[in-house]
């Protein structure tokens, strides 16, 4: 956010924005009464959400200070926050912005552009709601579950999933304890391996709120589609299978089902409903995530307010609210003053007492490196993942450990990792409860969102699968999450065939990695440390951790472990396992011992009598050299694959008697089919794959000059880039306000087909304010499109991109990668290097149908 914005005014003060002019439409005479009283009701329900929607717009301003940015804080909860150029940005009415004014800041401005935008947005939603909308949807946002759809889907998932699914009441909301008839019985959806929970007392916990503050609609859904991929997935994805079985998942989707049924029609509302304290008009009841009783008001009026109608009023005492009550009693039990727990979801691990004099009084205790589970809560929008300390500036006891896993789960999703408190203080909040009563991993995750409310396509498109990810990566570390996040995570693991024989040997294939840290430093300074691989091993249907784990050493695949990305191979001796599926357990280690995040693959082992076999080899079409290779059955409502041996070409897949259609298919090769592969019990059919090379259409190793790319300045070839052997495009000592590209010739792809674009990178940009773009243009340049963007990225990457099917035939195809910067602060530049695009399709096949045949031979 710059400090100066298109379509931005400067606010005479006390003056309102208007983005519309509003009155009332003119209807027909209606001479019935009732009809009259109920479209009379109608245009005033309409007419009052209406005059909700104006009175609200977004707003930027500047802070001269800290010290008036913690001011200002303290009234707006989690403000989107630009501390480059001390710069705030709030969504906020009238009120708001005279306390902007009287917290010390200035330039005041409405963003109308902004705020028209969620101005109509809600209109429509309004208009759509009043026009008949089923009271089970909110308007305008689909993808957004009501409470109603919530439960329902809580106990669907339930009823369809009685092994590992359950509901747990944890206490009625605050208009349920007023009138029975109203409000509702909170809930939490919990997710574990039931038949098991009871052997195992110990299992590591993870708890997730969702949408405490109820006009943030994002939170419930991510929290929801969370709990839904664990339980939809359990049993046929090995990383959902062994996490179920392995862990106890506890997500409150709806942790202020009050408020945000309010807030599905006045979309503003973001309290519960607690009205004991006076009548607020349009903001009414207590800020629950100032509410918490850690530390409750600890900083004096910085971190909440005590005005009942603020934003942050953090009620009339500590845990004063139903909502709050209902979740400290759920996750950390029964609490003495001296920070004493017990009867939780989480054990208690760290001493601390719940009210001392000042943030630092609480004896300093730090829980103990091996403390197990991890906490959420979900907010939108600020981009940031956050851990404790909220109420003072000083790092937490955990603080190594908070910031390693902080860090790794920002890589997923691309926020801001930072301590709470480095932007401005916070008290009574949920994770300063959580990791200070309990020592347990705490953190806040504030979604991305477009002006405040985000519309469907973005959350789909990116919130959501981002998200996913990032909790999936905590998931997989809850087994020691102060310890794990410091080693490498286990990916792409694979074995050679999904259906085996027994007594086959089994390939076992992964990428280690340690490089996937977000080491944004715009906030906090210290990055995560990268290490190179030391290490990699397996082990059979035990975690590493667990009693009688049998671990199997894995090789690096390119001969040594010397780089923080390693590949890794074995193979799996399947000779003494029973019959049925087996989980093939991947952990690496770096070169300072730190073992990372498992994860897993699976098999079944069967009896090669009940079972047909497609063998053969794959081979490169030119050069019949043997090719490591997928191949993939689907039929009779199967799908079975097994993957060539690199060193042969050889491979046999197995499936239950059925026709099958075979794709084989591998990186940098077209890919082949086989229809009608019919499979009988116990015979074996037989069938070589020969593979024709995917076609380059563009290869630049920058070794030859600029090879018919066009570069603006800064962009020159150089040597040596941040270590990179060769030559490399480059932007050094990049300057201000740039809009820089390199870009393609033209290239004529018609034909061609499937297109795959790969390239390394070093994008080091000053973190979230200077970005490179990848973008490509299938009409000359007219016209460009995203394929990738990046930002403070030291090290160097390579990168493989599926091109969009927009690209396939076009016939004035153009590539760029193109420098964005503000107006000041820069670093050492952006540098690409081997840029490559290949394909396939009929120009491709023949191509190569015309290179053999003219070299006098067919394969």
């Amino acid at each position: 956010m710059g400090a100066a914005r298109g379509n931005v005014r400067q606010l005479a003060r006390g003056r309102r924005p208007r983005a519309y002019d509003r009155g009332l439409c003119r209807g027909s005479t209606m001479p019935q009464p009732r009809l009259l009283v109920l479209t009379l009701a109608f245009v005033l329900s309409a007419a009052h959400a209406q005059d909700a929607v104006d009175s609200h717009w977004i707003v930027d301003a500047h802070y001269p200070d800290t010290a008036a940015l913690a001011r200002a804080a303290a009234q707006f909860d989690h403000v989107q926050v630009d501390r480059k150029h001390q710069r705030v940005r709030v969504l906020t009415d009238a009120q708001g912005e005279a306390a902007l004014r009287a917290a010390g800041l200035d330039q005041v401005q409405v963003d109308l552009a902004a705020s028209a935008r969620l101005h109509a947005y809600e209109r429509a939603r309004i208009a759509a709601q009043h026009a008949g909308a089923g009271t089970q949807s909110i308007p305008g946002y689909a993808c957004y579950r009501t409470v109603e759809e919530t439960y329902a889907s809580m106990d669907s998932l339930a009823a369809a999933h009685p092994g590992i699914v359950e509901i747990d009441s944890i206490g009625p909301s605050w208009k349920k304890t007023q009138n029975p008839a109203q409000g509702y019985e909170m809930r939490a959806l919990r997710i574990t391996n039931l038949a098991t929970a009871a052997s195992d007392p110990q299992r590591p916990a993870m708890v997730v709120l969702g949408s405490i503050h109820a006009r943030e609609f994002g939170p419930a859904e991510l929290t929801t589609r969370f709990g839904e991929w664990l339980i939809n997935n359990y049993g046929t994805d090995p990383e959902a299978t062994w996490l179920v079985d392995h862990n106890d998942f506890r997500l409150v989707l709806q942790a202020n089902p009050d408020g945000r049924k309010v807030a599905e029609g006045e979309v503003y509302q973001r309290k519960n409903m607690d009205t004991i304290n006076g009548s607020c008009g349009s903001s009414p009841g207590v800020d629950l995530n100032r509410n918490f009783p850690f530390h409750w008001n600890i900083t004096g009026g910085q971190g909440s307010s005590g005005n009942p109608c603020n934003e942050t009023f953090r009620g009339p005492t500590p845990m004063s609210e139903p909502e709050t009550q209902n979740i400290v009693q759920y996750v950390a039990g029964s609490c003495t003053a001296a920070g004493v727990c017990s009867g939780g979801v989480f054990a208690d691990r760290r001493a601390g007492a719940m009210h001392p004099a000042n943030p630092a009084g609480d004896g300093g205790a730090a829980a103990p490196a091996d403390t197990t589970g991890v906490f959420f809560d979900i907010h939108s929008n600020a981009d940031m993942v956050l851990w404790p300390w909220g109420d003072t500036s000083s790092g937490a006891p955990n603080q190594s450990g908070l910031r390693t896993l902080g860090r790794r789960l920002a890589w997923h999703n691309g926020y801001t990792p930072q301590q709470s408190d480095t932007l401005y203080p916070t008290d009574g909040t949920t994770d300063d409860t959580i990791y200070g009563l309990l020592g347990v991993p705490a953190y806040t995750i504030e979604l991305d969102g477009v002006d405040f409310f985000q519309p469907c396509d973005d959350f789909e498109s990116f919130t959501l699968p981002a998200n996913l990810a990032a909790l999936r990566y905590v998931a997989r570390s809850l087994h020691a999450p102060y310890q794990l996040p410091a080693g490498p995570d286990a990916l792409d693991i694979a074995v050679g065939s999904d259906l085996v024989v027994a007594g086959d040997a089994v390939a076992v294939s992964a990428r280690i990695d340690d490089s996937r840290f977000n080491q944004s430093t715009a906030v906090d300074p210290v990055p995560g440390t990268i290490r190179n691989i030391g290490s990699a091993r397996m082990s059979i249907d035990r975690l590493p951790w667990q009693s009688g784990a049998t671990p199997l050493a894995l090789a690096a695949s390119d001969g040594a472990f010397d780089a923080p990305v390693e590949t890794v191979h074995g193979v799996l001796d399947t000779s003494a396992l029973a019959p049925g599926r087996h989980l093939v357990h991947v952990q690496g280690s770096d070169v300072a011992g730190n073992a990372g995040t498992p994860n897993a693959a699976q098999f079944d082992i069967v009896d090669g009598a009940s079972v047909g076999t497609l063998q053969g080899q794959v081979r490169d079409r030119v050069t019949l050299a043997p090719l490591a290779a997928r191949i993939t059955l689907t039929g009779g409502g199967q799908s079975h694959a097994a993957t060539s041996a690199a060193d042969t070409g050889n491979y046999r897949v197995h499936g239950y008697p059925a026709s099958f259609d075979a794709q084989v298919s591998t990186p940098r090769y077209l890919a082949e089919s086989l229809t009608g592969v019919a499979l009988a019990a116990g015979a074996t059919v037989n069938h070589d794959f020969l593979l024709y090379p995917a076609c380059t259409v563009l290869d630049d190793d920058v070794e030859h000059g600029a090879g018919g790319w066009t570069a603006q300045s800064p962009w020159v070839i150089q040597t040596n880039v941040g270590g990179h052997a060769g030559h490399a495009w480059n932007t050094p000592a990049y300057g201000n306000n740039l809009n820089s590209s390199l870009t393609s010739a033209s290239i004529h792809l018609g034909g061609y087909t499937d297109l795959v674009l790969t390239f390394d990178d070093r994008c080091a940009t000053e973190s979230g304010y200077d970005f490179g773009h990848v973008e490509y243009s299938s009409n000359g340049g007219s016209s460009w499109s995203a394929l990738y963007s990046c930002n403070g990225q030291s090290g160097w990457r390579s990168h493989r991109i599926d091109l969009p099917a927009g690209a396939n035939g076009a016939s004035a195809f153009r590539l760029r990668f193109r420098l964005q910067s503000d107006g000041s602060v820069n670093d050492d530049g952006w540098a690409v290097d081997n840029i490559r695009i290949e394909g396939g399709g009929a120009a491709c096949r023949a191509q190569w149908d015309d290179h053999i045949f003219s070299n006098g031979f067919d394969h």
